[in-house]
């Protein structure tokens, strides 16, 4: 899967955070046989969503909307979903939940902050397109 643009994320997302991933919860018994469950005996013509692992974070700043606070982080269990990992900061595009609650699912393009070139250049992007005013359709 590719990502949207930054410019595009940054626009779309009603969160934009980074935020520092203190804990990730494993799966609940019931979530990972479900998990199991699916990808040995899959349902046909049926829309699944895979169980999500929960993240405890830190936010260390909000750069658009605040994350509701306490509400659990999700982080996928495939390398089709964002998997958070503990100890370390990212940059998260996320929409705001529905209900109080509800996991927080961030989108594809969220990434995680490092020194790295691409890292540094990508939370410059974002800073970017914060400050830039909207571009008319």
């Amino acid at each position: 899967m590719r990502a949207p643009p930054i410019a595009e994320l940054v626009r779309t997302s009603g969160v934009v955070a980074i935020v520092h991933v203190d804990r990730i919860h494993p799966l609940t018994a019931e979530d990972a046989a479900f998990t199991e469950r699916i990808f040995s005996d899959p349902p046909l013509h049926v829309p699944i969503r895979l169980p999500t692992q929960s993240a405890d974070v830190t936010v260390v700043r909000s750069l658009k909307g605040a994350l509701p606070k306490g509400a659990p982080i999700g982080s996928g269990t495939t390398s089709c979903d964002v998997v958070l990992m503990e100890g370390r900061d990212y940059l998260i595009f996320a929409q705001t939940t529905a209900e109080p609650g509800d996991k927080i699912a961030p989108r594809y393009g969220t990434f995680m902050i490092d020194s790295s070139p691409q890292s540094v250049a990508a939370l410059a992007e974002v800073e970017h397109s914060l400050s830039s005013p909207p571009t008319p359709p």
